[in-house]
């Protein structure tokens, strides 16, 4: 790859991207250039294709979409010419690499000489989505250049800083403009399920604020801020998350409720709950030792449902890591998942040792908190796959439920307990439920496949196809969700999309056929068998 020098984006006022010696490299038209801009303000310059295609094109289908950022990705190497390596992609997420500086980025000590620019002055785009995320950016931006420019008007600048040692961080979470009942059962919803999930998912302190500023958002943590509205039939929430101390925007989210759909309004406030979660602690990455392990672990849980060994491996690493340095419910538990998952993918384990070491984790889980659902989730589906024990596995599955409903992996643990007792019908329910808690979050694959599996006992194969391609698309490195994608494809007829799939599953396991799968009885395949799906005669490539 060639090396260049550096370019700089400036977002403040008009756009600009300029190279070290001030050339113009800006990509030609709006949206090309609107998307180079939520790429450079995102954290860590990196952008899932999902949230721009929403952004950017929220009135089109999925495929329109995702072929609409194509196109703008195009033009944008195109513009940045010589430089056009710095812009990186792959199925899931586009980042800017090497040395890209962001002018609103840079904190200045001195008041800044762009006076009352604003951030991406003079956009036009008929997207809603695009509109609320810029004036979260604009709003962000004049509050850290308030704040560096030393001014008197700061509404949240700390009195004093006897709270900046408060161990564990803390995640502050206020709702704003909840006006009718309805929206205000949504907004306390919304609170709850927060409070719940991050407290659960990660050691925090959870501190609700209503309506009002404090000096306490500027200890180490994160701030959470839900703006809800109405518009015709739907109830609209829009969060943000920014760093408490620095105002960086770190993630945001906008989510509609149907009025007459509270169920799925539930489900989709859960998913929110944990995506939120899993952003504030991949952000507190150098802070205290609590805040280190909890973005150890948010990392550890991305790399768990890959079902690629050397992830899994990865994973294993951090959650050890994680809990040597603050230990929590969940990460053992997780912990102890990953060890079979390992074991089922392959790893050559003697399985007295891996029960002995698993047997430790689960006991250290239940000793830290009987009370953590994700954790208990966990355990649910370690009794199931490395102990076989169905009975032990339900009640934990159904105790995790009953505190936290929100909890969308208990919700896969029952599906797969479901399926175990012969009961398709209940496993899809629960499988849907998880779907839908789970969407936009590391689980997001491993629930996808949870209702492939279920659909497919259920016979729906149209159904299962679709999660598995969703899946597959996710990731695209993990066997699994390939594996079900070939199969279905042939029971379904598509020859030419099944050779495909097995062209892409063949590069990352070599010898796979449905063959292959029939004459090693212990290869990874239990629902394929079950349905049949195995005895299908294999594509040619």
């Amino acid at each position: 790859m060639k090396k260049t020098n550096g370019i700089e984006i400036s977002v403040v006022g008009v756009f600009r991207a300029m190279t070290a010696e001030g050339m113009d490299i800006t990509p030609v038209g709006q949206r090309p250039r609107a998307a180079l801009a939520a790429i450079a303000l995102s954290p860590r310059k990196t952008a899932s294709r999902r949230w721009l295609e929403t952004l950017l094109w929220a009135d089109r289908g999925p495929e329109q979409a995702s072929g609409s950022l194509r196109q703008v990705l195009t033009k944008i190497r195109k513009g940045l010419g010589p430089h056009s390596e710095l812009l990186q992609a792959n199925r899931s997420e586009i980042w800017l690499g090497g040395d890209v500086t962001v002018d609103a980025l840079v904190h200045h000590s001195e008041p800044q000489a762009d006076g009352d620019r604003d951030v991406l002055e003079g956009f036009d785009i008929r997207s809603e989505p695009f509109e609320d995320w810029l004036r979260m950016e604009r709003e962000r931006y004049r509050n850290l250049r308030t704040k560096d420019g030393n001014s008197d008007a700061v509404a949240l600048a700390p009195a004093t800083n006897t709270t900046s040692q408060i161990t564990p961080p803390s995640l502050f979470a206020e709702v704003h403009g909840a006006s009718s009942p309805l929206s205000s059962l949504f907004a306390d919803s919304i609170r709850t399920q927060l409070g719940k999930t991050a407290a659960e998912f990660m050691h925090t302190q959870v501190i609700m604020v209503d309506d009002q500023t404090t000096d306490a958002v500027f200890t180490p943590g994160s701030r959470c801020i839900i703006r809800m509205a109405e518009s015709g039939g739907d109830i609209i929430a829009l969060s943000h998350i920014t760093d408490a101390k620095s105002g960086r925007l770190l993630w945001s989210r906008r989510i509609a409720f149907d009025k007459q759909s509270i169920e799925a309004g539930i489900d989709s406030i859960a998913a929110l709950a944990l995506e939120a979660s899993e952003v504030i602690a991949g952000a507190m990455e150098h802070a205290s030792s609590a805040a280190k392990a909890n973005a150890l672990a948010a990392a550890g849980l991305k790399e768990a449902f890959t079902f690629n060994v050397e992830r899994l491996q990865r994973a294993d690493t951090l959650l050890e890591q994680a809990n040597e340095l603050e230990p929590h419910a969940p990460r053992p538990a997780l912990r102890a998942l990953v060890q079979g998952f390992l074991a089922t993918e392959g790893e050559d384990r003697d399985k007295s040792e891996l029960s002995h070491e698993v047997k430790v984790l689960v006991e250290q889980s239940l000793t830290i908190d009987q009370e953590n659902s994700l954790a208990l989730a966990f355990l649910a589906d370690v009794q199931d796959l490395i102990f076989r024990d169905s009975n032990l596995a339900l009640s934990f599955a159904k105790r995790a439920l009953t505190i936290n409903p929100g909890t969308g992996y208990a919700h896969a643990s029952l599906g797969a307990l479901e399926l175990r007792r012969d009961r398709p019908s209940e496993a899809l329910a629960a499988a849907a439920k998880a779907k839908a808690q789970l969407e936009n979050t590391s689980l997001a694959v491993f629930s996808l496949m949870r209702y492939c599996v279920a659909a497919i006992s259920d016979g729906r194969f149209k159904e299962a196809a679709i999660a598995a391609e969703r899946a597959a698309i996710l990731a695209p490195d993990s066997r699994p969700p390939l594996r079900h994608l070939y199969a279905l494809k042939l029971h379904l007829g598509d020859f030419i999309g099944a050779r495909e799939v097995l062209i892409s599953l063949r590069r990352l396991e070599p010898n796979f056929s449905l063959s292959h799968i029939r004459e090693n009885p212990d290869y990874p395949a239990d629902t394929l068998r079950k349905c049949g799906l195995i005895h299908l005669m294999d594509a040619e490539v």
